[in-house]
């Protein structure tokens, strides 16, 4: 498989080229330290393989992604610094990543499964994951929009068939088209999922009562919820 290594920090590169060298099945291309480096080396070098870091100094490889002259049809590990609370989003739409620092190891298990499955990257979710780049926002998918939140101002997620109404301090509610199990995969800790059908926001919760098998929880608004911490998705 023809791989292009896209990586601004040296060291990281030559390591990424190690590990590369290394895999029978890898075949190097070409490698970049800039996004405007790694835009001209995409454009101009067939790769089915993209290694690619997240934060470029000069841009972001979505950035980098959206700049090329084709859409890139072949696979793509990310490589990222990313905390926890944005990798969730990788593992709901199913992306190849790897969190730094890595071993060996894990990077040639991510190649593997590159290897191994069928799918490509769809362009329409780079948006979504460049907006994980706002620290204190929420981002949560529909299709090709991304709706973003400040992590105080959702105080409850109730579930609507096919989509989730995100209940705002504003004593609005937006419906957006996506399923809440998938929701609470993008959430922050200060979110919990106590029912089902249910995801409240902790900072907004004024008291709970343990009962026998649930609990109450009354939000600062005086809505009222019955669920448990513990609930098993």
């Amino acid at each position: 498989m023809k791989t292009i290594i896209i990586e601004d920090e040296g060291a990281a590169l030559r390591r990424l080229k190690g590990i590369v060298e290394k895999h029978p099945d890898l075949s190097l291309v070409g490698s970049a330290l800039t996004g405007r480096d790694a835009v001209n080396l995409i454009n101009s070098t067939f790769a089915e393989l993209l290694l690619m870091d997240i934060q470029l100094k000069d841009m972001t490889a979505f950035e980098v992604l959206n700049k090329i002259e084709k859409d890139y049809a072949g696979k793509i590990i990310f490589i990222t610094a990313y905390n926890n609370f944005a990798v969730k989003a990788f593992e709901v739409f199913a992306i190849d990543y790897v969190l730094k620092p890595y071993t060996e190891e894990r990077l040639f298990s991510a190649i593997d499964r590159c290897l191994t499955q069928t799918k490509t990257v769809e362009k329409e979710i780079f948006p979504i994951l460049e907006s994980l780049h706002f620290p204190h926002k929420i981002c949560i998918p529909e299709g090709k929009t991304s709706h973003l939140f400040t992590k105080d101002e959702i105080e409850w997620i109730k579930a609507d068939g096919y989509h989730s109404a995100i209940h705002t301090t504003d004593g609005k509610q937006q419906l957006i088209r996506i399923l809440l199990k998938n929701v609470d995969l993008l959430l922050p800790d200060n979110f919990i999922r106590i029912s089902r059908s249910v995801i409240i926001n902790k900072d907004h919760i004024a008291s709970f009562k343990e009962n026998k098998n649930e609990s109450e929880f009354i939000l600062k608004n005086g809505k009222i919820f019955s669920g448990r911490f513990g609930f098993n998705k």
